[in-house]
């Protein structure tokens, strides 16, 4: 076994000779066996999500909470998914490992980005409360852009974590509808209505949802998809992403 080690780790020194890591987000060169890809001055400034939180959305909340709490936002327009939850800010080192996931086809990315959306889920839920995990579908053409669908591995490496099963084609999203990045929260909305429905011969009824995607940042997105999957017979949803804007 310490032979085996000892060869694996001489043939990563040898790759990371010719294709040295570097930190996502300041370009510092790594050790060979650092597996997150940050060095770990930008690790400590990764922001996590934690309490206190909106019950609902997972927003974070100022000032000491110390029950449960719906934001002003959820309070007036109630989201169909029960809580949303994510492992980080989109701000700094966070913010440049999803765009460096998300938009430069560094596919070697997703087992880190795994690992902390894993931790998370794991923190925040109950594996045991649900009978199917569902990633937030990108259309054909926006798939061929970028590559791959970043919510998909997601969910892949979350169910072979857990153990839930994976329905990889639960949802299937109709129309392009390109980026929402400048778009308000009012128009988000817009944008993606009607853009989702169930596959033919899904058999959702009765079931317990876990809804994966990368980014919430409104919550238009994956508060449409939930609106669906209600719709046609699941009786629970819950999100939980990768990162959260704002």
């Amino acid at each position: 076994m310490n032979i085996q080690r000892a060869s694996q780790n001489s043939l990563l020194g040898s790759l990371h000779f010719f294709f040295p890591k570097e930190c996502v987000h300041c370009g510092r060169l790594l050790d060979y066996r650092n597996r997150e890809y940050l060095c770990p001055a930008c690790e400590k400034l990764i922001t996590q999500v934690c309490q206190p939180l909106c019950d609902r959305c997972g927003r974070p909340l100022s000032g000491e909470i110390e029950y449960s709490f719906d934001c002003p936002a959820c309070r007036e327009n109630p989201p169909r998914f029960r809580r949303a939850r994510s492992a980080f800010l989109l701000i700094g080192p966070g913010k440049s490992l999803v765009l460096k996931y998300k938009y430069s086809s560094n596919p070697y990315l997703s087992a880190p980005a795994i690992n902390r959306i894993f931790k998370t889920g794991g923190e925040e839920y109950w594996w045991s409360d649900y009978d199917l995990i569902i990633p937030v579908p990108l259309h054909p053409r926006k798939a061929r852009e970028r590559g791959f669908n970043q919510s998909g591995v997601l969910a892949h490496g979350l169910s072979r974590r857990t153990g839930i099963k994976l329905s990889r084609k639960g949802l299937v999203r109709t129309r392009y509808t390109g980026t929402q990045t400048r778009l308000s929260r009012k128009d988000r909305r817009k944008n993606v209505k009607g853009a989702f429905r169930v596959s033919e011969g899904a058999d959702l009824n009765g079931k317990s949802v876990l809804l994966v995607d990368d980014v919430y940042t409104t919550g238009a997105t994956v508060n449409e998809c939930a609106n669906v999957l209600m719709e046609a017979g699941v009786v629970r949803v819950d999100v939980l992403t990768l990162a959260r804007a704002g």
